[in-house]
């Protein structure tokens, strides 16, 4: 099945396949340390252009990348990115105002739909930092099942039915 351009969530919200030359609309989340701490665990370092398209060129040959869209004055504003990867569903909120809204809950929950759609049995998360609560209780709140731990992160898979 072929990876749909859009994917209306509601009115105000939706997933949309970018083109390459969208990609640098990705440049100011991936600049914001909190982002980067919480998506990439480092600290005082951010990505360049050139680390952007390489993420994004990896995980649209492994998965559906979409950018999350939400409607503001009419338009649609990309607000971060979401892969739909049955090895991993690495989701960012990269613009600030839209954390703690309820919009990853959203995208995720849309996205398992999708999955199950395109016959996926499984979808795992190999690794979320403990410090990172929004992204914890995110994917729990969505029915993942933790079946991993270290010092640092936790794992999470969920049996799609």
């Amino acid at each position: 099945m072929k990876q749909p351009e859009i994917i209306n969530i509601n009115d105000t919200l939706r997933l949309k396949t970018p083109k390459k030359t969208d990609w640098d609309l990705a440049y100011p989340w991936y600049q914001n340390q909190q982002v980067m701490y919480l998506s990439e665990g480092v600290k005082h370092q951010t990505y360049e252009l050139n680390h952007i398209y390489n993420m994004y060129e990896y995980l649209s040959t492994r998965g559906e990348l979409y950018f999350i869209e939400v409607k503001e004055d009419g338009r649609f504003k990309a607000i971060g990115d979401v892969t739909l990867w049955e090895e991993n569903l690495p989701i960012a909120i990269g613009e600030e105002a839209y954390w703690g809204q309820g919009i990853g809950k959203l995208v995720i929950q849309t996205l398992l739909k999708r999955a199950k759609s395109l016959g996926m049995t499984k979808i795992s998360v190999p690794a979320i930092y403990h410090y990172n609560e929004r992204s914890l209780r995110l994917f729990e709140s969505c029915g993942f099942k933790k079946v991993g731990e270290n010092e640092t992160e936790k794992s999470y898979e969920k049996i799609l039915k």
